[in-house]
């Protein structure tokens, strides 16, 4: 199974709800994931606009929601795909 930005989003907002994660601190959350899949789903995000990457002044990187990762968040979380099947007619 793939891990979608989503899931990523959720672990961050889990965490710190508004604020910024420490990245290092996302591998425990995603312990089937190797290093390089998570900084390549953690780069999928970035490139999408969902998350704000900051160096602090130990040189750590720290990640944070955008508006549109919010926004993505919000919508993953109320779709239900048994909720949003498309009826086909009978017959």
């Amino acid at each position: 199974m793939k891990t979608e930005p989503e899931q990523l989003l959720a672990a961050i907002a889990d965490a710190v709800d508004d604020g910024f994660c420490p990245a290092a601190s996302l591998a425990s959350r995603f312990p089937k994931l190797s290093h390089r899949e998570l900084v390549r789903l953690r780069s999928r995000a970035l490139r999408r606009g969902l998350l704000l990457e900051r160096r602090g002044p130990d040189g750590r990187a720290y990640l944070s929601l955008t508006a549109e990762g919010w926004r993505a968040l919000r919508s993953s979380r109320t779709f239900s795909p048994s909720t949003n099947q498309t009826r086909r007619p009978s017959g």
